[in-house]
């Protein structure tokens, strides 16, 4: 990885998203890029003022984390749309991965519109790591989800990528009485498939993909689920499945969404 792009809101949320960003950057030798959008439905004067304040917070928590110059970073508080400003600066920089905190819970706005991290995962074109836990140490065990698609094998190079040390689970998720057909389907798709090395082979789990995840975490202590943001019917690009929807409004722990 080059170049990592953390957007925050400077709440505790995105502090360890902020944390995790810096240590991946120092891990893998990647420039890292923070990012913080004012509300431009602000008065100016105000938003001018809170500008400043973000500034100063993002430089004085960078200071904190950076240790003798160990990561290159760069720091970009700007006054508009959130998705929109945080979209644009990643078609500008490509950057390998996209870090987000976990959203702001409104229980009555959730019901009846996308939540900011659902837009921005949902029109980024590269993987986006929502950051749930605590971000103060590696990976240690890591889930990820097989379906087959082009999304599901970038999610696993990512994973990799990310987590190169953790314990590794897969799983597909398929209907009653198809396990013979659901495993056959896996082996023509990972002959072909561009996949990591050394990958363990999928447990078969008769159940939804969104049973499948719930049963597994609760038998598993995962601090990493990693999943392509659409199956391989892939409709639309730009749509978001609907486990993946579910898992960003509510993950288990962190969360790498690929496509």
């Amino acid at each position: 990885m080059e170049h990592i792009i953390v957007a925050s809101d400077l709440s505790d949320r995105s502090e360890q998203a902020l944390l995790r960003g810096v240590n991946l950057a120092r891990r893998l030798g990647a420039k890292l890029s923070v990012h913080y959008v004012v509300d431009s439905a602000m008065p100016l004067a105000i938003a001018e003022d809170v500008k400043f304040q973000a500034q100063t917070a993002l430089e004085t928590a960078m200071q904190a984390h950076v240790q003798n110059g160990d990561v290159t970073y760069n720091i970009s508080v700007e006054i508009g749309d959130v998705v929109d400003e945080i979209t644009q600066a990643v078609r500008q920089i490509n950057p390998s991965l996209l870090v987000v905190g976990v959203h702001r819970r409104r229980l009555f706005l959730d019901q009846i519109k996308e939540t900011t991290m659902e837009r921005l995962i949902r029109a980024s074109r590269q993987p986006v790591l929502l950051v749930a836990g605590p971000a103060d140490q590696e990976y240690t065990n890591a889930l990820g989800a097989i379906d087959l698609s082009r999304a599901c094998e970038s999610a696993l190079r990512h994973l990799r990528r990310i987590a190169p040390d953790a314990a590794l689970t897969l799983f597909h998720a398929h209907e009653v009485s198809f396990l013979k057909e659901s495993q056959r389907d896996y082996a023509t798709w990972k002959a072909v498939a561009s996949l990591p090395e050394n990958i363990p082979d999928p447990i078969f789990v008769e159940a939804s993909p969104a049973d499948a995840v719930h049963d597994l975490m609760k038998t598993g202590k995962y601090d990493l689920l990693a999943l392509g943001a659409h199956t391989r019917s892939n409709l639309s690009r730009l749509m978001l499945g609907g486990l993946t929807a579910g898992l960003i409004r509510n993950p288990p722990c962190d969360l790498l969404v690929a496509r």
